[in-house]
């Protein structure tokens, strides 16, 4: 046995974990994305979905102050676990970081979610699956506008790549009804793709100052109480829903899991591969969505979904390509 090879196995996987592991953080928020879409859909036919929302992000505040307090006990003393970068300079330079992190909060913890919920109810899955496909295009377009990102030829043809897999994926079962009887939905869809490509620009100066578990905890206390004032007599009125165990399940798992511990990977992701990149990852949900529809609700896969993912993969592979 040569001692020397299998010496050097542990660090060539340390090497790749280390190279890799924000592409990870990435998949694992995609994969509690895609898990979340059905575990909505169920909850949201047995109770108003503001409603829902609103106490999951409850659970998501407490599941985010409770590592981040963890984090704090784990990390007490030891100032190598400190961001350099987390000394602000200049009372105006606060002021500037304080504004992004409430603009980042309006968008993505209110904003989004209301478009979101209003929208998908006004229109079909199928199109609120393929609008909210475009999330990636939309945040490389406003990275390149507002924070001077340069992206390489070969990262847009990823993203456009990505994006047709995606289509394929979701027209696969014609579910696509882009006429005028839901207009109003599809806008709203739109608006929430557009709002979220616009907080993760915004979140990308903010990373530098905040940790991505930092932020996302802030992003969640500021809104939460607002959703909360907004659906109170609602969430009085269907609180007995919460009785039936399969109800609360679902609340608990979007509620901590891909509403808490997701988006503190998902910023995590795009503060080390940056808006444009992450946001590719968006159209991976589609994907585990429709494999997750396959393995616990029995929904055929059809053909041209396979080349669908296929084809996303390859355009997320050219992605990862464009960024070395």
């Amino acid at each position: 046995m040569d001692v020397r090879s299998s010496a050097s196995e542990p660090k060539n996987d340390l090497q790749w974990f280390v190279r890799h592991h924000a592409d990870l953080c990435l998949l694992v928020t995609a994969l509690l994305w895609g898990i979340n879409i059905p575990v909505v859909k169920f909850t949201t036919s047995n109770m108003d979905g503001l409603a829902f929302n609103a106490l999951r992000m409850v659970l998501s505040t407490l599941t985010l102050g409770l590592v981040l307090w963890l984090e704090f006990l784990v990390n007490r003393g030891d100032e190598t676990a400190r961001l350099p970068d987390q000394k602000l300079s200049t009372n105006r330079f606060t002021f500037t970081v304080l504004m992004q992190v409430v603009a980042f909060s309006l968008l993505s913890g209110l904003i989004y979610p209301l478009a979101f919920m209003h929208g998908i109810h006004r229109t079909t899955a199928g199109n609120t699956a393929l609008l909210l496909a475009s999330m990636p295009m939309w945040t490389a377009l406003l990275s390149m506008i507002f924070l001077s990102e340069r992206l390489v030829r070969l990262t847009w043809i990823g993203l456009i790549v990505t994006f047709v897999g995606t289509a394929l994926i979701i027209q696969a079962k014609g579910r696509i009804d882009l006429s005028g009887a839901y207009l109003l939905g599809n806008l709203l869809i739109l608006l929430g793709a557009m709002v979220w490509a616009a907080a993760t620009v915004v979140s990308t100066p903010v990373l530098k100052f905040l940790s991505p578990l930092k932020l996302a905890f802030v992003s969640a206390f500021l809104t939460t109480p607002i959703h909360l004032v907004l659906n109170y007599n609602t969430i009085a009125e269907q609180w007995h829903i919460l009785r039936r165990f399969d109800v609360l399940g679902s609340l608990l798992f979007s509620g901590i899991l891909s509403t808490g511990v997701a988006y503190a990977t998902w910023h995590y992701g795009v503060r080390k591969l940056g808006g444009s990149h992450a946001a590719a990852y968006q159209n991976v949900v589609t994907m585990v969505a429709v494999v997750i529809s396959w393995l616990v609700l029995a929904e055929p896969v059809l053909p041209f979904q396979i080349i669908g993912g296929a084809i996303a993969i390859v355009g997320l592979f050219i992605l990862r390509q464009g960024r070395r």
